[in-house]
């Protein structure tokens, strides 16, 4: 069999740009982490004021990341062309609005999300939901294009893992983002109290959460392209194409219903 993935030596610019959000987040996720060993700050008492931050620069690390290797194994016209450009160019926009609110609120021991306190804090919730919009559509974009691509490098199963995986995972994340924005709230009956609350996620331990059917939807932009490079290399390209429509089948059951 072919290479399922190769790289090219020269690299365009929205794939630079991919890379460099990707690096850049994960740097400020190890400052970060050094910022949070000595401030001992809380938000409401419980978690640290540092801890959004953390997730989000190593959820746009990964997703950066993700986003920059597809784009690689796409064929040149595409790679370069004008289209991918100016998704990279907003896609890098959005991020930057996105973190520096969260940061700033995080410094600010205040909360980003969900706070409508102050008429520029209600501004703000709307421009993150925004931006996240945008940031998360970025996958659907290249998702689509490497589905449209008959030049990739990509073998056929792992050409329908990326299209289903980025294309669904960005669907299904607009699914349950918009749900948990309309509710205000990801808890789904009670509120939980902060010892009812898993350390890291903050996901409740006694009642329903949406977060969690969030975090299958959004990681299913990983998840189904790393099984299609498995499934590319061990089966043949039919059996393999049907293993990766089923394996999308049951990992969007599974956000579904969590």
């Amino acid at each position: 069999m072919s290479e399922t993935i190769s790289f090219r030596s020269s690299m365009p610019l929205p794939e630079m740009i991919y890379w460099t959000v990707a690096v850049s987040m994960a740097a400020a996720f190890l400052l970060t982490l050094a910022i949070a060993a000595f401030d001992v700050r809380t938000i409401d008492g419980s978690q640290s004021v540092w801890l959004k931050p953390l997730k989000f620069e190593l959820s746009l690390a990964l997703h950066a990341a993700t986003l920059a290797l597809v784009l690689g194994g796409l064929s040149q016209g595409i790679r370069t062309g004008p289209a991918m450009t100016i998704v990279a160019i907003v896609f890098v926009a959005a991020c930057a609005i996105e973190m520096s609110y969260i940061i700033g609120q995080a410094a600010r021991a205040e909360h980003s999300h969900f706070n409508v306190t102050t008429p520029f804090a209600r501004f703000m919730w709307s421009v993150m939901a925004i931006a996240a919009v945008v940031i998360i559509c970025a996958a659907a974009a290249i998702g689509i294009a490497a589905a449209l691509d008959t030049n990739s490098s990509f073998a056929p199963a792992l050409k329908w893992a990326i299209a289903l995986g980025l294309i669904g995972g960005t669907l299904l994340t607009l699914y349950t983002a918009f749900t948990i924005g309309a509710r205000m709230t990801p808890y789904v009956g009670i509120t939980p109290t902060y010892e009812a609350r898993m350390a890291l996620t903050g996901w409740s331990t006694v009642g329903g959460d949406l977060r969690v059917s969030h975090f299958l939807a959004t990681h299913m932009i990983q998840v189904l392209p790393v099984i299609g490079i498995g499934v590319a290399y061990l089966m043949p390209s039919r059996a393999g194409v049907i293993i990766v429509f089923l394996f999308a089948i049951v990992w969007s059951g599974w956000t579904l219903i969590e």
